[in-house]
């Protein structure tokens, strides 16, 4: 057993280490407390939001009735719509079409699912297009076209206090175009996207393309073939 004054300090450094670890764990202990609190009160200021917004949709829905446009038995509903053009995928003089995938957004107001004064917005998922009326809306020329899925169903509805709806979708279609090949190859054609109401006469809905109607044509490659112009109208 040393007696010796060299064999007392590193029992000191000991003990100071020690007296340090307790005092940060002493500090642990009294500061922790305050930091769960302000986690609890955050989760429980979302999960009160989340659950306003549930309230809101359940009281929206509830007596809502989805066979009947908006404003039924009044004046028409316009619908207004842009589209983008995420790629040309393919031209064909042999069946007579052409192939495209884009985005497409609808616009209008439902007076019936108005929820706040203020310049609030929910994004929904798209699920929520089968609970509430949607237009009818198809593509007068198409051939054959598929909503994309990858990795959910690409639909989206943007919901406003006002009750204005932006229902947006994204997918893949296959329109007929009638070629004129007298002049072939230096021919040029004109191919259209016809989009109109299924059902509904201009009495119930009117369409209408928005300020910026088309976007995407620009940035848009087509091999063998040049985009000399592009233009949108309404028909009736």
């Amino acid at each position: 057993m040393c007696e010796t004054p060299p064999c007392e300090h590193p029992m000191s450094a000991l003990s100071m280490r020690l007296a340090a670890l307790i005092a940060i764990l002493e500090l642990i202990v009294v500061t922790f407390p305050h930091s769960s609190s302000a986690v609890t009160d955050s989760t429980k200021s979302t999960l009160d939001r989340l659950a306003n917004v549930t309230q809101t949709i359940s009281r929206l829905l509830d007596g809502y009735d989805i066979r009947l446009r908006p404003n039924f038995g009044g004046d028409p509903l316009y619908v207004g719509m842009d589209l983008t053009i995420a790629s040309f995928d393919s031209i064909s003089e042999v069946n007579m079409d052409y192939t495209i995938t884009m985005y497409l957004n609808q616009y209008w107001k439902d007076e019936r699912l108005a929820f706040s004064n203020n310049d609030e917005v929910l994004t929904l998922s798209g699920d929520f297009a089968e609970k509430i009326w949607v237009p009818d809306t198809f593509f007068a020329n198409d051939k054959n076209s598929f909503l994309h899925d990858v990795t959910e169903r690409n639909k989206l509805v943007r919901l406003n206090g006002d009750g204005s709806i932006t229902y947006g979708m994204r997918f893949t279609t296959t329109l007929a175009c009638m070629m004129d090949l007298h002049y072939y190859p230096l021919d040029s054609q004109n191919c259209t996207v016809e989009i109109e109401s299924y059902g509904y006469t201009v009495t119930d809905v009117v369409m209408y393309w928005r300020a910026t109607p088309v976007r995407g044509v620009e940035e848009a490659e087509l091999p063998q073939f040049t985009i000399i112009g592009y233009g949108t109208n309404d028909r009736i």
